[in-house]
């Protein structure tokens, strides 16, 4: 029978693997989850139980806190550098069996370096991670789920028998949406991928209520900054399964629901009445939703090659809105640079490009096994740059991101990877972007160098 191993060392991250040890037994089932401390019955024998529970499972998740690498027992040696140490037991045979091993950092720690492990460990350094984080477990734990639904799709054939018959999931509800949308974009018909969207579009608007998120009322300036990155945070959550499926759908390059990713951008930069009693910084933070959507479909697009709808979401106008979003969604309208550097968390980040530092942050964990890494990093980049052109061939600048900071370095690096996406036959310059004349983006360059130079050197 397939399962799920939890390894962790005591001391080191109990929170993280009780969470990942209730989210997964609610989803596969109590049996289907081995977790030492409540798999073993009294008076078992210990060594033999957990090495059987291991042989019987598919995968292990390495749950890796901030003490796990440098723990040390009463003497002072290093616990992973004992062989009788049941974390560093339980990885090995892990390998040896041929489970697949998950690291799973917590906390925003760095990830393992070969050179921190031992020599029976140091492939764990090598294996792809997952990150958990306490402040934003609801997002990275039903992320963990799912992609263990797409990696061991047998778990969910297994019947949660140790619930009770009135507490079992409803038949078809222990899939992952993640897992069914995949399916959904592969079928002919393409009716199945606008109804899950829209739906979770329209449950996610759902939510921006003025009663969730109040845009009048006192407002104490002292508190702003904490209140301000809560309510960010806020709307970072209630849209992540969103975000989730539009990252997938984009990045696919199924052309046929180019027209469902506009529609959506039109949805969520619908203005909302404006109470005269309203704060400004709320009301501009009332944006972000549709930001981080835009984001969201722009990297897609530019990791999958479609720079012509990236160009059809910024820059395109509805009849119902004659302002593009490239324009309603500038950066700094949606944050001020001077609340951004104020932010508890954001800490640190230059105000100019605090909110693009944010953005990618978010959107890492979106991309997660969809674009991944350096891949996932240039196409952000990517993205913030064919942005900044765009707004400067149309008009003076307002939303440089982070990668500006670097151009008076390395000015260079970002435009000469950008060159096929910028000549006269490329998909962009064929969508309408810059007139299709290539000396229009020469020019916007020269204005971008100019304007970077001026605003960071």
């Amino acid at each position: 029978m397939p399962g799920v191993f939890v390894n962790y060392r005591t001391g080191d991250g109990e929170w993280a693997a009780a969470l990942v040890k209730r989210e997964l037994s609610a989803r596969f089932g109590a049996d289907q989850v081995f977790y030492a401390s409540q798999s073993i019955r009294l008076g078992e024998d210990f060594s033999r139980e957990i090495l059987s529970g291991l042989r019987r499972c598919e995968v292990l998740l390495a749950l890796i806190g901030p003490r796990w690498i440098g723990a040390v027992d009463r003497e002072g040696a290093r616990r992973l550098d004992k062989t009788d140490d049941w974390v560093r037991r339980e990885i090995t045979e892990a390998f040896q069996c041929g489970l697949r091993v998950i690291p799973v950092l917590m906390d925003g720690i760095a990830p393992l370096t070969e050179a921190d492990l031992p020599d029976v460990l140091k492939r764990l350094a090598r294996c792809q991670y997952l990150r958990i984080h306490h402040r934003s477990d609801d997002l990275d734990l039903p992320r963990l789920v799912d992609e263990l639904v797409e990696l061991v799709p047998e778990l969910l054939a297994a019947k949660p028998s140790a619930l009770p018959r009135a507490d079992r999931p409803a038949e078809g509800e222990l899939r992952s949406p993640v897992t069914e949308f995949r399916q959904a974009l592969a079928e002919p018909v393409g009716q199945t991928v606008t109804d899950r969207v829209q739906a979770a579009a329209s449950a996610v608007l759902d939510l921006l209520t003025e009663q969730r998120y109040p845009a009048t009322g006192h407002l104490d300036v002292d508190e702003l900054p904490a209140e301000l990155e809560k309510r960010l945070t806020g709307y970072e959550h209630d849209l992540a399964p969103l975000l989730r499926l539009v990252a997938i759908g984009v990045r696919s390059g199924d052309r046929r629901h180019d027209d469902l990713w506009t529609a959506l951008v039109e949805r969520f930069l619908r203005p909302a009445p404006r109470d005269r009693a309203a704060h400004d910084v709320w009301v501009d933070a009332a944006a972000y939703p549709a930001l981080l959507l835009v984001y969201v479909i722009g990297v897609a697009a530019v990791a999958s090659g479609r720079e012509d709808l990236l160009h059809r979401v910024l820059c395109r106008t509805s009849d119902e809105r004659a302002t593009p979003a490239l324009r309603a969604l500038a950066l700094r309208n949606v944050v001020d640079p001077r609340h951004a550097a104020s932010l508890p968390s954001w800490a640190g980040a230059p105000p100019h490009h605090a909110l693009s530092v944010q953005l990618r942050l978010v959107l890492s964990r979106v991309f997660f096994n969809v674009v991944d890494g350096t891949a996932f990093e240039w196409a952000f980049a990517d993205y913030e740059f064919l942005r900044s052109l765009l707004e400067l061939h149309d008009g003076a600048f307002s939303s440089l991101g982070e990668f500006a900071v670097r151009l008076d370095r390395v000015d260079d690096v970002i435009y000469e990877r950008n060159l096929a996406r910028l000549n006269a036959d490329s998909a962009l310059l064929r969508a309408g972007a810059f007139g299709g004349d290539p000396d229009r983006v020469a020019a916007a360059w020269r204005e971008l160098r100019q304007a970077t130079r001026t605003r960071y050197s």
